[in-house]
Formats: structure tokens, C-alpha cells, sequence
């Protein structure tokens, strides 16, 4: 059985709202995951202090209304976190990263033990960073990326080294003299052709992005993107494109053993 990589259990910090498209508003899905965390015996922490201190623990039964949690043994982190009045939870769900603040925790008895009570928050994050298989481009025959990037100047185009590709997004190669991609900004009307598949046309924005340096010396930039709201045309090109390279890596996988 392959062992799941364990997630730290570290706060997911956002800016400007960038955490809206993870958030999950539904009250039944909610308690569906937090359900799911307790029946797991799935680690959880809550922090407290402003985050900058922390518990682990477990869930000891969910509900409509709320959770009950195992309080930790020392009576000094008990105290901190009844007197708190932001406390942030944070576990896992099926290898992505479960978190939600609460305004307090109540002390009460659970089954004739001592137990923290919290309310069903009435939103969660569940963030899973990786949520798509990512396949590596083949370097005898790279993908690249099609930008336009100025209204203007539709007749310059960009091309743009592929270095993984997936259903979520692609990270890219930048050579010096090839265009500067910015962290934040998003690309629109950019192109992707598909061998055997087709082009696709999407609305790329960029995740992350820094430089290293070859051992040659030269300059290369890096960029973490993903495809803005990608239609179902997109998706569908996508998903095949992904299918027909595994295909072709575990048919080259069995030659290799004949």
C-alpha cells in the first residue's frame, strides 16, 4: 500500500481575497468533511496567540451544531485558548488542507470528560495545492505557451518553454529574452497546441515566479500558472491530452521490458 504524504499542519495565508475560490459555504459539505476528520481520527491543531501558538489534537464527535475536541493536557494551553477570542483550526480532508477561524472555544464535559466545544463554522477552506496530476513535459517535443500580451500589439507573439502541464495549470521556462512573466498578472487569449489533440485557448494568470541560474550562467525565470476558470472545451482537451501521454509512457514502459 502506498503511504499518503503527510500535509503539515501549518495556517494557509492569502491576500486580497485570494482564498475565495477554496472557501465551501455549504453547511452540509462542511459537516461532511469535519465528519469525515473525526471518523479518520485525523490529526487537527488549533492555534491561538494571534497564531503564533498551537495544539494538536483530535475531533471527539461532530454535529449539526458544532465539534468537540480533545483539550490538550497542560492547563496553561486549556486557559489561552478559552481566554481567545480568534482561533483558527486547521487538520486535513483526503490529502488537502482543511481550515476555518473561529471566534472562541467553549469548555464543556463530553461524555463525562473535559472537551472544547466550537460552533460549525459557516465557511471552510479546503485548499489541496496540487489538485491535479501534473505530467512533465517531453523534452524531444516541449509544449509551448502562446501569449499575446498587449492589446495593441496582437501581431507580437511570445512563445513560451512548457515545463509540466496540467488539468489546473502549467509552469513555465522563460528564457532572458523572452517575455517577463509577473506574478499576479493574468494573460488572456494565450495558446496551447495539443499534439494529436488540438489548441486550446485559455486565460492564464501566474501563481509565482523567481529566477535561478544555470550552471552555464544563464538567466532562466520560472513561472507557476493556472487556467482562469477553464470551459469545458479546455478541460476536455486537457483531460485527453493527459490520457493519451500516460498512455503512451506506460506503452513505452512495456517495450522497454520485452
Amino acid at each position: 500500500m502506498v503511504k499518503e504524504k503527510e500535509i503539515p499542519l501549518k495556517i494557509e495565508v492569502f491576500s486580497n481575497n485570494e482564498d475565495s475560490e477554496f472557501l465551501i459555504h455549504s453547511k452540509n459539505e462542511i459537516r461532511s468533511i469535519l465528519s469525515t476528520i473525526f471518523e479518520r481520527n485525523t490529526r487537527a491543531a488549533l492555534y491561538y496567540n494571534e497564531g503564533n501558538s498551537f495544539v494538536l489534537t483530535m475531533l471527539l464527535e461532530t454535529s449539526e451544531e458544532g465539534i468537540w475536541i480533545d483539550p490538550p493536557s497542560n492547563p496553561s494551553d486549556n486557559r489561552n485558548i478559552i481566554n481567545s477570542n480568534k482561533i483558527i483550526f486547521v487538520s486535513t480532508h483526503n490529502q488537502a488542507k482543511v481550515q476555518f477561524v473561529t471566534d472562541g472555544a467553549q469548555q464543556v464535559t463530553y461524555n463525562g470528560r473535559n472537551a472544547f466545544f466550537i460552533s460549525l463554522p459557516p465557511k471552510l477552506l479546503r485548499l489541496q495545492r496540487r489538485e491535479y496530476y501534473r505530467l512533465t513535459a517531453w523534452p524531444q517535443n516541449p509544449l509551448t505557451c502562446i501569449f499575446k500580451p498587449a492589446q495593441d500589439q496582437q501581431q507580437i507573439k511570445h512563445d513560451v518553454t512548457i515545463m509540466d502541464i496540467s488539468i489546473g495549470g502549467i509552469a513555465l521556462v522563460c528564457q532572458e529574452n523572452s517575455l517577463e512573466l509577473v506574478q499576479g498578472n493574468t494573460y488572456p487569449n494565450c495558446e496551447i497546441v495539443l499534439p494529436d489533440i488540438g489548441t486550446l485557448t485559455a486565460t492564464i494568470q501566474v501563481k509565482n515566479a523567481f529566477e535561478v541560474t544555470a550552471r552555464t550562467g544563464e538567466k532562466i525565470r520560472r513561472a507557476g500558472c493556472v487556467f482562469v476558470k477553464p470551459d469545458g472545451i479546455t478541460t476536455n482537451l486537457l483531460q485527453r491530452y493527459v490520457a493519451n501521454m500516460q498512455r503512451q509512457a506506460a506503452a513505452n514502459i512495456a517495450k522497454e521490458k520485452i
